[in-house]
């Protein structure tokens, strides 16, 4: 039976300045997107698929250094299947006015289709006739997507019709304001698309690994990009055969995973939990940012550093937030720092005991406040 294989990728966002990190790991973030899709390349290939298709944001903005546009196709052209489509998303959204397109279209090989218009292409892959219905993005907010021209569109039966599209998927992408393309799942299932392959929300969809007979991809992103990531770079292997049947397996092409964690403690900080709760399987490409909230007895609150300072060098990056880890408040805290008997000593003591931990400890910070201005 006649297949077609698709790579599909979205997000790389090729020029991230990552400026909130040091020169160090900033030039490791920055060098792994051009990885990521060196090895999207390379896993297309080995699955010899017909088609890389990369749905949006390809660039992080308009204004693409010649460089990183040369070294881009440099990768591109490495592709040895039959096409690569290239939709313009919302940061690298196409006008005619700007460079960047034009630029990409003079460096780009044969097989490259830019799709910069909404509009139908009709083609043949392999042996199986497929039409294209591109999306792309002209700006770099909407408020609307741009899907109307394709509903009334009469789909053709005896092709296989897959759309690409780029914007913000209700339910899975955040977009409160809907000014990214916002789009639903039920609009692309009404379109009646053999297969949908879109960009923009850095979440892949489905959330499943592998599945059959699903039509509405989101490819995430290759390379994660921030703490609000929570998944593994990847892209979607799809086989579609020319009954219409899809087959789709998610393939891993991260270098570096972003974990942003929250750890709850009482009474000591041991390793063993607080490595469990980062659940980094490999430190060295791992980005940490930890809530510590909680309480502490007084020892280990005071000697925490030294468990926590060390973690600095396994991790590429570890950030603490303790602004909610306290030490545990104690009656030997109210007994050493107010004489006995005085109105603050009985006052707090009578509170530890009467109420709850929380608000006898604010309590006693406020007085502490009080006692030493």
């Amino acid at each position: 039976m006649k297949v077609i294989k698709f790579f599909h990728i979205s997000d790389i966002h090729i020029g991230m300045k990552f400026q909130s990190y040091s020169e160090k790991i900033r030039e490791k973030l920055i060098e792994a997107r051009f990885t990521a899709l060196e090895k999207a390349v390379t896993e297309a290939d080995a699955r010899m698929c017909d088609v890389l298709a990369i749905t949006g944001d390809l660039f992080e903005s308009i204004k693409v250094s010649k460089k990183n546009m040369e070294r881009v196709q440099q990768i591109l052209k490495a592709f040895n299947g039959e096409y690569i489509f290239v939709l313009p998303g919302n940061h690298d959204f196409y006008d005619s006015n700007l460079k960047l397109w034009g630029d990409f279209a003079q460096l780009s090989s044969d097989k490259t289709v830019l799709f910069t218009e909404n509009k139908k292409h009709e083609m043949t892959i392999g042996d199986i006739k497929v039409t294209v219905y591109a999306a792309p993005c002209g700006s770099k907010h909407s408020e609307r997507n741009n899907l109307g021209w394709i509903k009334d569109e009469k789909l053709d039966a005896d092709t296989l019709n897959i759309l690409l599209a780029h914007g913000a998927i209700k339910d899975i992408s955040p977009d409160l304001n809907n000014n990214y393309f916002p789009m639903t799942l039920a609009e692309l299932k009404d379109i009646q698309m053999d297969c949908c392959l879109l960009g923009h929300t850095h979440v892949p969809y489905p959330a499943k690994d592998e599945v059959h007979h699903h039509t509405i991809f989101n490819a995430g992103t290759p390379e994660p990009d921030g703490l609000n990531y929570r998944y593994e770079g990847s892209g979607w292997f799809i086989e579609i055969d020319e009954e219409k049947n899809v087959h789709a397996k998610r393939i891993g092409l991260g270098s570096y995973r972003f974990f942003d964690t929250a750890l709850e403690v009482s009474n000591d900080l041991d390793e063993a939990d607080l490595m469990k709760a980062l659940d980094a399987t490999e430190p060295q490409n791992s980005i940490i940012r930890l809530k510590l909230t909680g309480y502490l007895d007084k020892e280990s609150y005071e000697n925490r550093y030294a468990l926590l300072n060390p973690l600095g060098d396994r991790f590429l990056y570890f950030e603490v937030n303790e602004d909610e880890l306290r030490p545990k408040f104690t009656a030997a805290m109210i007994e050493e720092s107010f004489m006995q008997g005085s109105l603050p000593y009985t006052f707090l003591l009578k509170l530890l005991k009467e109420t709850d931990e929380e608000t006898a400890h604010y309590a006693y910070e406020f007085m502490m406040e009080v006692k030493n201005d």
